[in-house]
């Protein structure tokens, strides 16, 4: 019921967000009410489109929390290359293929307002929690990188300056999160963390109006919708007050990056026509097909209730939540964009 809930929540807002730039005949409800017929018919039309979902190897950490050599860790599922994609909520910053973030090291700057008690936890249950609370840190440490690097090419496409002012806002509201979600992993690892240097190389080049809206599409459309209803569903888990008030904070950020993301997306495509909505068209199917692809691993090594508490769910939990949300907000939403 929550899931539901959070994900009609979330297409009102997106749906809202598109209207604004000028709504298409066809809503996204209207879109969802086309039945599935309709909805593999548009993934289909990418079917043959190379994929440039995005997939990232194991977070670097240096003298952090132990990660094994066997498998993906908790609170991670194995993506299309093999690697390890750590399960987050975040805008990916995607350079090419890859999502690209720091390595972290001891530093305690980006750490605010850690607690000091995290009840009752087994050293095994307390480190896995250390390591994803930091994966998911460096991630939303690159989504500032990658906020500010929309920022530009928003205004290097002519884009309307509202949609740069909340690009600009986003970027500050990813500060906060990589602070939080530091701030939870020095509680697990028993010190404090923070991001090393992040690599800047090939991230910003000339890009065409169809390339911008199709990186928006997957960092944005794709990625955020999918970490807003990720996000709901970890807080709705949690008992533990600090991962439910980082969790309640990032999820209300989410859901406004997301439809910043939709909102730019509609603009683009009235922009540009039938070359930028292809190109749009191709990215989310790439992207859902990465997503989709991800093998999921499961580990009986980890207190599940202590998991849940802490504000984490496992990584069958975290496809659910994405299957559903592909179902009943992008493909809808995409629909109504592409009309």
């Amino acid at each position: 019921m929550h899931q539901r809930t959070a994900l009609a929540s979330l297409l009102t807002i997106v749906s809202a967000a598109m209207a604004a730039c000028g709504s298409s005949p066809r809503s996204p409800a209207e879109a969802a009410d086309a039945g599935p017929d309709a909805r593999a018919d548009s993934a289909l039309a990418g079917e043959d489109a190379a994929s440039d979902a995005a997939t990232a190897s194991d977070v670097a950490v240096s003298d952090g929390p132990p990660v094994s050599e066997a498998g993906c860790e908790a609170g991670t599922m194995l993506g299309p290359d093999g690697g390890c994609m750590p399960i987050s909520v975040r805008r990916p910053f995607l350079v090419g293929a890859s999502m690209r973030s720091a390595a972290a090291r001891p530093r305690g700057d980006w750490t605010s307002g850690v607690a000091e008690s995290t009840g009752r936890l087994d050293e095994r249950t307390r480190a896995r929690l250390a390591q994803v609370w930091l994966a998911d840190a460096l991630e939303e440490h690159a989504s500032v990188a990658a906020f500010a690097r929309f920022t530009m090419l928003l205004l290097a496409v002519g884009a309307p300056p509202e949609l740069a002012v909340q690009s600009q806002r986003a970027s500050i509201d990813e500060v906060r999160h990589a602070e939080l979600c530091f701030a939870l992993a020095a509680r697990y690892a028993g010190r404090a963390y923070g991001p090393t240097h992040l690599s800047l190389e090939g991230a910003l080049r000339p890009m065409s109006l169809a390339e911008v809206a199709a990186l928006t599409s997957q960092e944005g459309c794709v990625g955020e919708t999918l970490g807003a209803a990720l996000a709901h569903e970890q807080r709705s888990h949690a008992t533990d007050a600090q991962a439910r008030r980082a969790l309640a904070r990032i999820a209300r950020d989410e859901e406004r990056h997301a439809a910043l993301a939709w909102e730019f997306t509609r603009w683009a495509v009235l922009q540009g026509g039938d070359g930028v909505r292809d190109a749009v068209s191709h990215a989310v199917d790439g992207a859902i097909r990465g997503t989709l692809a991800a093998e999921v691993r499961t580990y009986d090594d980890v207190d599940p209730a202590a998991w849940h508490a802490h504000g984490r769910v496992t990584c069958a939990e975290a496809r659910e939540v994405a299957v559903l949300a592909i179902e009943r907000v992008v493909r809808p939403a995409l629909g109504a964009l592409l009309v």
